[in-house]
C-alpha cells in the first residue's frame, strides 16, 4: 500500500548559524517531524548569499538559491522559514509569502516590533499562519 501522505514543502531564507541548525534538525529528526505533523517535510529551496559556497550540511547543493524572492513566490512551498534577520529584505519576502496563502515562521524581533499588525494582516486576509 502506498503512503498518501502530503508533503509540506519548506522554503529557508538564510543559511547562517542559525539557517544551518535548522538544516540539521530537520534532516536529524525527520521521522519525529513527520509523525507530530502529520505529513512529510521536504526542504524546497535555501536562499542565500553565495550559491556556490561549500556546506557541511545534509543537503542537496541544488537547494541552494540567491533568488529569495522566487523561493518564496514558488506556488508549491507550503511554509517560509525566515532566519536573515533585520527589516528588508525579511518583510518584504514574508509579506510575498503570506499573500499567496504560505504560512511563515520568524522569530525576528526587529521586523515583529517593526510591522508585525502587517504580517499579521496579510495573514488573516490570506488564510496563511504566521508563527
Amino acid at each position: 500500500m502506498t503512503d498518501a501522505r502530503r508533503t509540506l514543502k519548506v522554503a529557508l531564507l538564510g543559511c547562517g548559524v542559525v539557517g544551518s541548525e535548522v538544516v540539521r534538525l530537520l534532516h536529524d529528526h525527520h521521522g519525529d517531524i513527520v509523525s507530530r505533523v502529520g505529513a512529510d517535510v521536504e526542504l524546497a529551496g535555501i536562499a542565500v548569499r553565495r550559491a556556490g559556497r561549500h556546506r557541511d550540511l545534509p543537503v542537496d547543493p541544488s537547494l541552494f538559491t540567491t533568488d529569495a524572492a522566487a523561493l518564496v513566490a514558488r506556488p508549491d512551498v507550503d511554509v517560509v522559514v525566515e532566519v536573515i534577520g533585520g527589516l528588508e529584505p525579511a518583510r518584504t519576502l514574508l509579506l510575498t509569502a503570506l499573500h499567496r496563502g504560505a504560512s511563515v515562521v520568524t522569530a525576528n524581533k526587529a521586523l515583529l516590533a517593526e510591522d508585525g499588525p502587517t504580517l499579521y494582516a496579510a495573514a488573516r486576509e490570506n488564510c496563511a499562519d504566521p508563527h
